[in-house]
């Protein structure tokens, strides 16, 4: 039966506190996420019951309602209902610290989620096509859907600072214009052409070559990084200060840090200038400041995060990548049902950026198909007919990489379901890690993305992955049947038993 989601948007509102008590709202891949004046305002209770909504979850400083997949249709609706005010501040209630760097890593990633993956998918797939000989890649068809697909990883920065302007109350086209001036072709060709300068040979033929660098990032990427050549020492700089060279593409921290800071820069100009002249010098000031500040001190800083983070990650995986793809693997839904499992989104992301590929996506995905393997357990153990219909939906649904109908609706639920496909996710990670499985673009694991885990020259990688996840797939499956769970009563059943016995109550009686 289909659900109303006009209706369950009607009945949310009611009991998440009202109109009054949102302060903002965005949705990811299966979640309503709300940030509210007051929590204790939401009847929680009468809101697991509303129909369409899976649970209710607060974490992150965020009140979490999910949906599954038609978390879009719910959100339409729910949005019609509700005016945000887009002048007003949108910080969350007084939480923890690791609460509120979940709640503005969420709330900036979320919305562009699916576009980012989709662009990874089409990496994958025309990958895919020219390893087997289906496509030429040097053809006009490869290289234009080759650049297609980068088009979300190139702008990432703007993307971001159109969705941290949101968070932290900055106006976009102030924050999105000081983004793309990161990466605008001046910019992009004095990197290019410092590189470049750096080279010192007689030769005329890589002279040539030099020249044609300057204009063209191919052949640049050759010369500095395939030949070695070694780079010079900066030589740009602003009023005095020098800059170090740095590139802003797939940027993600810096442009966070930025935008943040110039939360700050544009009240402060809001306040102290006149009505008259503020609408026209505010954004003028934030961006001829913001620009070099971060050139200067938010791009350094931000790229030594970010490396630290990543740098952490990618050593502890290389201790171990067997240990370290079990504990990915076992662990990774519970995080997901804490609602912190989007604090490994700028290491994944800064991964593709900096190596070109990331090792947590190919562990992870032994947890995606684990859960969707002991969904599977459960449709072949149950006797209950409406679980039977739930999981087998979790259980499809799981199969495209979004495992949170399965969490709540049915592994949670009946709690055996969940540790079984914790332990297989484990045994599949460590698989996964012992091949060094990894992903070479930014992806939602499920098995419509499988060519981005796919890439020519690698096989043994990609043979191990694919491994992996059957092996947690099956044993998700096989450890759900084994050790089974307390099966819940079917209700119609219960109902038509309970109407025989009335039935035969009433024969015995006449």
């Amino acid at each position: 039966m289909a659900i109303d989601y006009a209706q369950t948007a009607q009945d949310i509102v009611k009991y998440i506190g009202g109109e009054n008590n949102v302060i903002s709202i965005t949705h990811c891949a299966t979640r309503l996420r709300f940030v509210l004046k007051d929590n204790s305002a939401v009847d929680k209770e009468e809101l697991k019951r509303v129909k369409g909504v899976i649970t209710v979850i607060e974490a992150g400083g965020q009140m979490q309602v999910v949906i599954g997949n038609h978390v879009s249709d719910a959100y339409k609706q729910v949005m019609k209902l509700i005016h945000i005010d887009e002048n007003a501040p949108v910080s969350a209630p007084n939480v923890g610290i690791v609460s509120r760097v979940m709640d503005v890593i969420s709330s900036i990633f979320t919305p562009f989620l699916y576009q980012l993956a989709a662009c990874g998918i089409l990496q994958g797939i025309i990958s895919f096509l020219a390893a087997v000989g289906i496509m030429d890649a040097s053809s006009g068809t490869y290289r234009i859907l080759n650049f297609v697909s980068w088009t979300a990883f190139t702008f990432l920065p703007v993307m971001i600072a159109f969705t941290a302007a949101k968070k932290f109350n900055v106006h976009p086209f102030t924050a999105v214009i000081t983004a793309c001036a990161l990466i605008s072709p001046d910019y992009m060709n004095m990197l290019t052409a410092f590189k470049i300068t750096s080279i010192n040979s007689a030769d005329p033929a890589m002279q040539q070559l030099m020249r044609e660098a300057v204009n063209n990032p191919e052949i640049a990427s050759i010369l500095t990084n395939i030949a070695g050549i070694p780079l010079a020492s900066p030589t740009l700089d602003f009023l005095g200060i020098p800059v170090k060279y740095l590139s802003y593409t797939a940027s993600v921290i810096p442009i966070i840090l930025m935008v943040w800071a110039m939360s700050y820069v544009e009240r402060f100009f809001n306040k102290v200038l006149p009505v008259v002249i503020r609408n026209l010098f505010t954004p003028m000031f934030c961006i001829a400041i913001m620009v070099p500040m971060t050139l200067l001190v938010f791009g350094p800083i931000g790229n030594l995060i970010g490396g630290a983070i990543g740098g952490v990650y990618n050593y502890l995986y290389h201790l171990s990548p067997t240990i370290a793809g079990f504990v990915v693997g076992a662990f990774w839904q519970p995080l997901v049902t804490l609602g912190v499992h989007w604090g490994i989104t700028p290491v994944t992301v800064g991964n593709y950026a900096t190596l070109g590929y990331d090792t947590f996506t190919g562990l992870q995905a032994s947890a995606v198909f684990a859960m969707t393997g002991s969904m599977f357990g459960v449709y072949l153990k149950t006797r209950n007919r409406e679980m039977k219909g739930i999981s087998l939906s979790a259980g499809v649904t799981g199969l495209f990489g979004i495992t949170e109908p399965a969490i709540y609706g049915v592994a949670l639920r009946l709690k055996k379901p969940f540790l079984c496909s914790c332990v297989a996710g484990g045994i599949g990670g460590a698989i996964a890690g012992s091949f060094n499985a990894v992903s070479w673009s930014y992806c939602l694991p499920g098995i419509a993305v499988l060519p981005v885990f796919f890439k020519e020259g690698h096989m043994p990688q990609f043979l191990g992955f694919l491994l992996s996840i059957t092996v947690a797939f099956v044993l998700g499956a096989l450890f759900t049947w084994l050790v089974g769970f307390k099966d819940e009563p079917d209700v119609a059943a219960t109902q038509k038993i309970k109407a025989e016995n009335q039935r035969a109550a009433q024969a015995e009686m006449n």
